[in-house]
């Protein structure tokens, strides 16, 4: 057998062995976890058979006769085989990412209710209503007292997207959890689809297989995990600026109009208007895609006009909906937000945005460290985040995401911008496990490591990837169990 081939079978078999081992692992521990519970877990048990498979069942099971169907269909129609895999692929991620988000919700975090601190259905609730406060709010952290009303500071996409089954079945029917796993399972499969699409174009020269080891450092090695199960206000808008961004991206790649382009930004807008910094990225894909060395050319000119109206059109919105909360378009509320006493000096002092900040915030981004707990005989979190390099290894190949490419640099601008904003901001994310606001830039981020993998994914970036699914286990364990907390 020749030298080369005998070197990738053995590194094959290194990474099938760490793969199958990270699962067995997280397997193993889960079921440890549950037979340790309390005997009250039992009615826990019973309710979540009740709900979650009465709720998740029908639709899994029709989901998974589609994907068949789609596969079947691949197979007797070659002219559109290609489509056709896309969309059984794409369904069965979602699928996946569904199935894995809804056992983690009870078998890790034991929870799958709505937490008082999701403020969304009942501003949802307040806006058919006509008000756009709440009247009782079960709890009071981070909202905003003005004119004797609480108000939710946070811009009201998740509230305007949970109307529909607010009006039909009541603000109690909306459980935020099973709301943030299903848009966090969609954005699992829009990422496999923004990578699918990258390769199709030939801009990153990845295989099949590897954009799934990148859909899975997205779904898994990555704060996503564990801020989709949570379903509060604050991950919540995050997880929803995710699905709007990918799918800005992907229609960006696929040459749809700018219209609809700037619309699926402007959306996201209204979860977090940060994400417009995202224009930038979407401005290249479109430069790249007509292939021109010419800058700012009427085509160019117009498709900048034609985006700018939905994001324009969104902007305008959110100055009307604050200058109704706040008598000003531009205040937000976050100067009488009521956030914790270590925040409220500087919120005072220096206000939301300031150069003050961003030692603070660069500190936890890039070296948030673990301390040891002797307690629990294991590592422990201190509450402000772990750096990004630990809860995402893999993220130090973005250093190979060189090249004089438009999309490279407008992916690479949109990251630095949406940094460097959130550098500036007065808190690193509150109380989590990773970096949450990672997240806002994690799009792009995930094109430039696909650009960087090269032709394919090294073995080391595998084992990087296996290591950070490992770490967001346990951030789940350490966020909602409080296990070494």
């Amino acid at each position: 057998m020749p030298q080369d081939k005998k070197t990738t079978l053995y590194s094959q078999a290194i990474l099938f062995t760490a793969a199958f081992g990270t699962f067995i692992l997280i397997i193993a521990n889960v079921i440890k976890k549950r037979l340790d519970t309390p005997k009250q877990s039992i009615w826990i048990l019973e309710e979540f058979f009740h709900s979650v498979f009465k709720e998740y069942l029908l639709p899994g099971i029709l989901l998974s006769i589609i994907i068949i169907g789609t596969l079947w269909l691949a197979r007797i129609k070659p002219a559109l085989k290609d489509k056709f895999f896309l969309w059984a692929t794409t369904l069965s991620i979602f699928l996946t990412t569904w199935t894995i988000y809804i056992v983690s919700a009870y078998f890790i975090n034991i929870k799958w209710w709505t937490p008082k601190k999701s403020y969304f259905p009942d501003l949802a609730s307040a806006f058919l209503q006509g008000k756009t406060y709440l009247d009782t709010p079960q709890a009071f952290v981070d909202l905003t007292r003005f004119n004797d009303h609480w108000y939710v500071s946070f811009p009201p996409l998740a509230s305007l997207l949970m109307l529909p089954q607010t009006l039909a079945f009541g603000a109690n029917s909306v459980n935020t959890i099973y709301f943030t796993i299903f848009f966090g399972a969609v954005n699992t499969a829009l990422v496999y689809v923004l990578l699918y699409t990258l390769t199709e174009m030939q801009w990153i020269k990845l295989k099949n297989n590897d954009n799934l080891w990148m859909t899975a450092l997205f779904g898994l090695g990555t704060v996503h995990w564990y801020m989709s199960l949570a379903g509060q206000v604050w991950y919540i808008s995050q997880i929803l600026t995710v699905t709007f961004a990918a799918l800005a991206v992907i229609l960006a790649l696929r040459g749809h109009s700018p219209i609809s382009i700037g619309i699926a930004l402007a959306i996201g807008i209204l979860a977090r208007p940060n994400i417009i910094l995202l224009w930038f990225l979407l401005f290249a894909i479109f430069w790249n895609r007509k292939g021109t060395d010419r800058f700012l050319n009427p085509n160019q000119i117009r498709w900048v006009v034609l985006s700018g109206v939905p994001l324009l059109t969104a902007i305008l919105g959110l100055l009307w909906y604050n200058a109704i909360r706040f008598n000003n378009p531009f205040d937000f509320g976050y100067a009488l937000m009521n956030v914790g006493d270590h925040l409220k000096p500087d919120l005072k002092n220096y206000g939301q945005f300031n150069i003050h900040f961003l030692l603070r915030n660069l500190t936890v981004f890039l070296f948030g460290m673990p301390y040891w707990n002797s307690e629990c005989g294991f590592w422990g979190i201190n509450g402000n985040g772990l750096s990004v390099l630990i809860t995402t290894p893999s993220l130090i190949y973005l250093y190979h995401a060189r090249k004089n490419q438009p999309w490279v640099l407008g992916a690479w601008t949109s990251t630095i911008l949406l940094f460097f904003t959130l550098m500036l901001y007065f808190n690193t994310g509150g109380l989590q496990f990773g970096y949450r606001f990672l997240m806002d830039m994690i799009i792009p981020i995930i094109m430039l490591l696909a650009f960087a993998a090269g032709e394919r994914l090294s073995l080391t970036m595998k084992l990087l990837i296996l290591c950070g699914i490992l770490v967001n286990y346990y951030g789940i364990l350490w966020f909602f169990t409080n296990f070494c907390n």
